[in-house]
């Protein structure tokens, strides 16, 4: 037992931790069973002995645990988005949270994490529904095999569908899904669809003409609305202060290769990523980050 106490004082001194840091008040016995009970709470081997590979996952927990704690207080009636169970603020007035009356929630479809996943892109998509309802719908799908993790309905309220620490199926990447969150901006993209936007009260949507993606011009498909959009800001504002995503965009309309190796850092659309899909074509990304930009 002395061996190992003089080894975790030696490591102690050398690697930078303290017994407090295990609930522990000095290099004594209790101190030896504290470590073997987080070694085994972890899955590592129970010998009592703090070195490198036992430092690093203590270190990793009193960080989460730090960021936890030091998160932004929400204020009373202020909106939210969730990340690892933590709420962080948006502003937005129109924001529907998983467990709020009328939320929604994902049972299916995604890769539950509990540890913290490193996050460093936005991908937005358009679903080609009517409303976001029927986009959650169909995601849920069990067959569907697919997820994401917020909504933008039409009259611009924001649903959160998964906490952003889970892994949505949303990009057709395994990559960018490990390293992204997502959107889905409602809109059912053909313009024989406008009589059931002016039929529901939402008016008749604008149309992108002359857009291009993967360099090949597009037929005129409606727009969304302006009110989309500025939830869209708020969202991405909010997103990128939570998980400090980088205000960045790629160039061009087609394929990043940075963004399919995961090196890029930033906000793109879904043809970012492959050639099989147009989202958001007509969407300047650049246009609402420079705003949010200037508005810091």
């Amino acid at each position: 037992m002395e061996d190992k106490i003089f080894y975790n004082e030696a490591s102690a001194q050398s690697l930078g931790w303290e017994p407090s840091w295990l609930g522990a008040r000095g290099f004594d016995e209790t101190l030896l069973r504290k470590i073997r009970a987080f070694q085994r709470e972890h899955g590592l081997k129970a010998d009592g002995l703090l070195g490198p590979n036992t430092f690093r996952r203590l270190k990793a927990q009193r960080e989460a645990q730090e960021e936890y704690e030091n998160a932004i207080e929400i204020q009373p009636g202020q909106k939210s988005i969730l990340y690892k169970g933590k709420k962080f603020p948006i502003k937005w007035d129109k924001v529907v949270l998983p467990d709020d009356p009328g939320g929604m929630e994902h049972d299916n479809g995604f890769s539950k994490q509990t540890r913290k996943r490193n996050i460093s892109m936005f991908v937005a998509h358009w679903d080609v529904c009517l409303n976001a309802k029927a986009c959650f719908r169909v995601l849920n799908k069990t067959n569907r095999q697919a997820s994401i993790h917020f909504a933008i309905d039409n009259d611009g309220t924001i649903y959160q569908f998964l906490d952003m620490n889970h892994v949505a199926w949303h990009a057709g990447s395994r990559t960018v899904n490990r390293k992204s969150v997502g959107v889905e901006i409602s809109n059912a993209y053909y313009p024989k669809y406008q009589s059931w936007y002016k039929k529901n009260g939402f008016g008749e949507r604008p149309l992108v003409e002359g857009a291009t993606v993967h360099g090949k011009p597009m037929k005129p498909f409606m727009d969304f609305y302006d009110v989309q959009k500025q939830a869209l800001k708020a969202l991405m504002e909010a997103v990128h202060s939570a998980l400090d995503i980088p205000l960045d965009t790629p160039e061009g309309d087609t394929v990043s290769r940075e963004v399919t190796s995961g090196k890029f850092k930033g906000f793109i659309n879904h043809y970012n990523v492959t050639k099989k899909k147009i989202d958001c074509a007509g969407l300047d990304l650049e246009k609402l980050l420079k705003e949010i930009k200037d508005e810091q």
